[in-house]
């Protein structure tokens, strides 16, 4: 016996025919009569009787109808609590996230999550988007955050937050006054850049390729504070995002757009493809999917 036998039995007992009942469940009249046929030779009894043209109903099948009706009253309304108890339930949510993406973005979406559901425990990791892509891989966090672009079969990505890299430069560099450069004129400045343990480095060596050179690296750190410092003091330039820049050096260091190529950035959260999405999840992604704006160049 199934829920979806007794559903059947019951929509033929009430309509009084197979076909309004097929018709009602878009399935054959022939399923609805195996169906029934089937619980019939499950409790050796007669539910419906098949000598005349009327629908005819037995005392047994009466019977069997209430228990049917009462089975799947029950069946429906702990489902619904169930439900209910599931969504309301707190539950853990596990993300990770580069650091530079907490200070440019995901602080805003943090602070909305936690207002609007206190209840979930939400446990942030701070490592580098190379690390978060293996430790979303092996199921240890559920969601992560990376840059573009990427792109890995076992991965879901949604795009959070788009903006572009810039050229910074101190004020008393010669390209100060500019509003735009060519990325292959870089090819002699003296480049300070993330640690390779960062993914932006990968795609910074990417541009350049594209561009026809290979960087002249003189420094490289995991601290972008460090960086924006060195180039403040004319140690050398570098490229960033801009939304970092904007958020701490705006007043202290000059921005210059790049072309040939241009240098798109945008930041993602990705999860497995096989992965069951929690509530949690399902919450933080429909917050991110709401919060996405675009910080183009002008």
């Amino acid at each position: 016996m199934t829920m979806v036998q007794l559903a059947y039995y019951v929509e033929v007992v009430k309509r009084r025919s197979f076909t309004k009942a097929a018709e009602k469940l878009f399935v054959s009249q022939s399923t609805l009569s195996k169906a029934i046929r089937a619980l019939e030779n499950e409790f050796q009894a007669e539910f419906i009787g098949r000598r005349s043209k009327d629908l005819l109903i037995t005392q047994d099948g009466l019977a069997f109808y209430e228990y049917a009706t009462n089975l799947l009253d029950y069946y429906h309304e702990q489902t619904q609590q169930l439900e209910e108890k599931l969504r309301c339930a707190g539950g853990t949510l596990t993300l990770g996230l580069p650091p530079s993406a907490g200070t440019i973005y995901f602080s805003s979406l943090i602070y909305q999550f936690r207002q609007a559901y206190p209840e979930t425990d939400l446990q942030i990791t701070e490592i580098t988007s190379k690390l978060i892509r293996d430790l979303v891989d092996d199921g240890t966090l559920d969601l992560g955050v990376v840059i573009e672009p990427f792109s890995d079969s076992k991965f879901y990505s949604q795009t959070v937050f788009s903006s572009e890299a810039v050229l910074v430069v101190p004020k008393q560099h010669p390209l100060a006054a500019k509003h735009s450069v060519d990325f292959g004129s870089l090819r002699s400045e003296r480049l300070l850049m993330v640690s390779p343990d960062y993914m932006y480095y990968d795609v910074m060596l990417e541009r350049c390729k594209a561009a026809g050179f290979t960087p002249n690296i003189v420094f490289e750190s995991s601290q972008w504070d460090l960086i924006l410092e060195m180039v403040a003091n004319n140690q050398g330039v570098s490229i960033l995002p801009k939304p970092l820049i904007d958020k701490l050096y705006a007043n202290r260091l000059c921005q210059l757009h790049l072309k040939n190529p241009e240098f798109p950035w945008a930041l993602s959260i990705i999860y497995r493809t096989d992965k069951f999405l929690t509530v949690p999840m399902q919450r933080f992604l429909k917050i991110c999917k709401q919060s996405k704006q675009s910080h183009l160049p002008t």
